[in-house]
């Protein structure tokens, strides 16, 4: 019989050889740690030195350079990125439209002659001064935040061969801009923006296309009176190097106050027409903070009015305090933030102000002696413009507009009359208004019917009604 047990003994018990396997998968999973361990030491310590080497060789590699030019204000660009965006897309419009095959039609001031502009997802090339560069209408959506939801931001992507990047950077940026602005000023239609009424308020919101056909020559005012505004408006549009010089922020804000249906929004529209803003109207109740107010103030782009109507009705901005008494017996006061007068005079006359842009603020009231004394100020409200009742010169533009009329038998008895009542410009208007067809003479026949209207409200006026 052959004797096993030398041989058993060599290769060694079972017992032994589990013990050997389990050795040798304890090994294996220290190791397979201490790898892991290594390789997140080393990318912690030099994965973003590699990327960056990488993505440097890689663009060392591409022979091609990308500007972005972002539609949305939000970021450090501030107002000025929409504007930069905005002259882009003009200029495109103008040159480059043409070859793109899905285009867009922009809304402008004749509706027979719609400007087209490049789609979402489409490039257009340019050339300049031998150079030939290309642009790209993309759109991404961003990650919003707490004030708003999340938004597709579109953005212009100009792209070059590097060799050419001074030429692109030095003087072909500066001319799209100078084009673009130049073009859409001759032909843009002008628009009206509000503020979102959501729960923070912090985002202007396009409202319609501003096509009110108020304007100087027509509106109801003594001349010399009107002359002095346009001349006013005209030097702070054209001022910006003058105010730069003598250190003064390029803003310039008006006051105009009277009774109701004295021509104050009128007013307002003639300005804008005759300076081609746009209006952006500040509903003060519908903002939460100073904060908000800031927010807004901070994306009303250059070159624009900022309108707050009625300014009187917001004249309570506080903070205001909500008391609840708890079952424990313990008052809780809850805080509720709003615009204060402080916040708002600092947006209007304070280091937050000091922007660059050309922005002409307007605040209309009935009431100017509810206003504070600070908001009055100049450098606030630089220009203070009284809308009257309706004057002997106001009438006979309002005579002219509506009938066509500049000199009638009738017009001496009207001035004694206008000079004895105050009625509005409005109340005017409404009894010169002709009711009969087109063609119709019914000149005279309103003028009798504005005589009525004003000896019953004077003699309202003297009690002898």
């Amino acid at each position: 019989m052959v004797n096993l047990l030398p041989f058993m003994g060599h290769q060694g018990s079972p017992g032994q050889q589990g013990m050997s396997q389990i050795g040798l998968g304890m090994a294996i999973a220290a190791s397979m740690v201490v790898l892991s361990m290594f390789q997140q030491f080393f990318f912690n310590h030099f994965g973003g030195y590699l990327e960056r080497c990488l993505r440097k060789l890689v663009s060392s590699m591409d022979p091609y350079v990308q500007i972005r030019f972002s539609e949305d204000s939000t970021d450090s660009g501030g107002p000025k990125n929409y504007e930069a965006y905005a002259a882009i897309e003009t200029y495109l419009s103008s040159k480059c439209s043409a070859q793109a095959p899905r285009l867009k039609a922009n809304s402008v001031r004749d509706i027979n002659a719609p400007v087209l502009c490049v789609d979402d997802g489409e490039g257009v090339s340019d050339e300049f001064d031998g150079v030939t560069v290309w642009w790209h209408l993309g759109k991404e959506k961003d990650q919003g935040d707490v004030y708003r939801g999340s938004r597709n931001n579109r953005y212009y992507a100009l792209t070059f061969q590097k060799r050419n990047r001074k030429v692109v950077v030095g003087e072909y940026l500066r001319h799209v801009m100078e084009e673009g602005k130049a073009v859409s000023a001759s032909n843009r239609q002008l628009k009206l923006y509000s503020n979102s009424s959501s729960e923070h308020g912090a985002y202007w919101d396009y409202i319609m296309d501003f096509d009110h056909p108020a304007n100087f020559e027509t509106l109801a005012m003594e001349k010399e009176k009107k002359e002095d505004i346009i001349d006013d408006l005209i030097r702070f549009s054209t001022g910006r190097d003058y105010y730069r010089r003598i250190g003064k922020p390029w803003k310039r804000g008006y006051l105009l106050y009277g009774p109701p249906g004295t021509g104050k929004s009128t007013m307002i529209a003639a300005m804008a027409n005759l300076l081609s803003y746009d209006v952006y109207d500040l509903e003060l109740t519908a903002v939460r903070s100073n904060a908000a107010l800031k927010r807004l103030l901070n994306r009303t782009p250059c070159n624009s009015m900022l309108v707050i109507e009625d300014v009187d009705c917001s004249s309570k901005i506080t903070n205001q305090r909500e008391k609840n008494d708890k079952d424990d017996g313990k008052t809780v006061k809850n805080i509720l933030e709003k615009v204060t007068l402080s916040g708002l005079l600092n947006c209007v006359d304070g280091l937050f102000s000091a922007n660059e842009g050309g922005r002409l603020m307007v605040f209309t009231t009935n009431h100017k002696e509810a206003l504070d004394s600070a908001l009055l100020r100049r450098g606030r409200m630089d220009k203070h413009v009284e809308m009257t009742y309706c004057g002997f010169e106001a009438f006979r533009t309002l005579a002219k507009n509506y009938l066509g009329i500049e000199h009638h038998a009738l017009f001496g008895k009207i001035e004694a009359l206008l000079n004895e009542s105050s009625i509005t410009p409005a109340d005017v208007a409404e009894s010169l208004i002709a009711r009969r067809g087109k063609g119709e003479d019914c000149g005279e026949e309103c003028l009798k019917k504005l005589i009525e209207a004003l000896e019953k409200k004077g003699a309202r006026e003297n009690g002898r009604m």
